[in-house]
């Protein structure tokens, strides 16, 4: 089922405090649609300020771009195009064919089927959300409590967060948008007990992934840019490595006045990523990630060894010296009705914390984004109505949401695992791989 939800926000005032955990993509995008609905928020982010982990990759809104636009504020809306990866290309209505290649022989096996999406620089859209925000940064969580109503004019009960510099603060909801290792979430397990809660953590796919953000002249990535405009993946048959190559920047996105340099590079994307098992390019012992970046960046080159070009020279060209390779740990979370308590509807999750998934499909912030149109869809008509907002319709409200958000989410994470599995065992990828296939939100009743 492919739809997409409007977020119309209620125009009445409410006296509810919304408590944001993590200010990341979707953490920002709720604040934005709290801000535009009138509704008191307050973001916290564990990170002592925005640019602490560093420039980020690319992203891409698809299936949710409608409900994306409808959640934020317009003056937002409109500055979009300041944070796409190549602004000239997406006012020329070019979408991008997403091809998978052989990287032995360069075919082009396989076309994503396409959709309206627009591609992002995830550091200069966080950049943009965070516009008129207060977020209260260097906050790590320790824990929280709940506690009853002191006021006979309300039956709403209160949320008290506590962090580890020992400051407090109250709310009427707790949200968790602090990402795949979400304080949150393990702490709403801890707090249910139940002989399966203390063993439910992210499950780690049998994948090692190194990428690089790096800098090409136009005499490269004009030779990459000829593939597509926006990004590509391709699989070695002779080892099952896997490629996955993104602009993150154009020429086109610098002002005029930029010097020449800087307006003849293309910043770019590249992520290799590998089968751990032992006979892997007919080694004993699995291939294991290098501490050192120099070694990291040889550990890629090594991979391309036979690769067609224009692949091979699109790694051979990382250079070796000075670049910043980020290993990641492929892991997801599945979520489940019942394995956490919502704590009578004052705490809940959305995006990775509640549904953690591999990015080989692309759909982790799309599902964020509904999660919040959703939550938000459930969630303001009581707020918005001081005298419902009572504990009773608090709690089906975030009742109402989890069920959906569920059900929707479960079945993505594992059709994301298994598009990341196919990407790495080339013989298993077919016309109906989720690695290929169109991305579209799928429920639980469509399976």
């Amino acid at each position: 089922m492919d739809v997409a939800r409007s977020f119309h926000p209620p125009s009445s005032s409410c006296e509810a405090h919304i408590l944001i955990i993590g200010a990341g993509i979707t953490g920002l995008v709720l604040a934005q649609a709290l801000k535009k609905a009138s509704i008191p928020f307050t973001v916290f982010e564990r990170d002592p300020h925005v640019s602490f982990r560093g420039k980020g990759w690319g992203l891409t809104i698809h299936w949710s771009l409608q409900t994306f636009i409808s959640l934020l504020p317009q003056h937002l809306v409109d500055r979009l195009p300041e944070v796409y990866v190549d602004r000239q290309a997406s006012e020329r209505g070019e979408n991008g064919n997403f091809l998978f290649f052989d990287l032995r022989s360069g075919e082009a096996r396989w076309k994503v089927p396409p959709n309206k999406r627009i591609r992002l620089s995830r550091e200069r859209l966080r950049s943009l959300l965070l516009e008129g925000l207060d977020v209260q940064w260097s906050k790590r969580l320790a824990s929280f409590t709940t506690s009853l109503p002191t006021s006979t004019k309300s039956d709403t009960p209160t949320i008290t967060v506590h962090f580890t510099d020992s400051t407090t603060y109250t709310g009427t909801l707790l949200i968790g948008a602090d990402g795949v290792h979400s304080c949150v979430r393990s702490t709403l397990l801890s707090y249910h007990h139940t002989p399966d809660s203390q063993k439910i953590t992210t499950y780690h796919l049998p994948i090692r992934l190194l990428g690089v953000s790096v800098p090409y002249p136009a005499s490269l990535a004009l030779k990459l840019r000829a593939l597509d405009p926006f990004f590509f993946q391709g699989g070695d048959p002779a080892t099952n490595a896997f490629m996955y190559f993104s602009f993150l920047s154009s020429p086109g996105n610098y002002p005029v006045s930029e010097d020449s340099a800087a307006r003849d590079t293309y910043e770019c994307q590249i992520i290799i990523s590998w089968p751990y098992r032992s006979g892997f390019r007919g080694e004993k012992e699995p291939l294991d990630v290098p501490e050192d970046h120099e070694e990291r960046v040889k550990v890629m080159k090594k991979l391309a060894d036979g690769w067609a070009e224009p692949f091979r020279e699109c790694v051979l060209s990382i250079p070796e010296k000075g670049t910043a390779v980020t290993a990641i740990t492929l892991e997801d979370f599945v979520p489940s009705e019942g394995i956490w308590d919502n704590l009578g509807g004052r705490v809940t999750l959305v995006g990775d914390a509640a549904h953690a998934m591999t990015m080989f499909r692309g759909e982790g912030a799309n599902h964020g984004i509904t999660d919040v149109a959703i939550l938000l869809e459930s969630l303001l008509p009581n707020l918005s109505r001081p005298s419902s907002s009572s504990s009773a319709s608090l709690e089906h409200a975030i009742h109402t949401y989890e069920r959906e958000m569920i059900r929707r989410t479960a079945p993505a994470v594992l059709t994301s695992r298994r598009a990341c599995m196919d990407a790495h065992d080339y013989n298993r990828i077919d016309d109906q791989s989720p690695l290929i296939s169109r991305r579209l939100m799928v429920t639980e009743e469509e399976r």
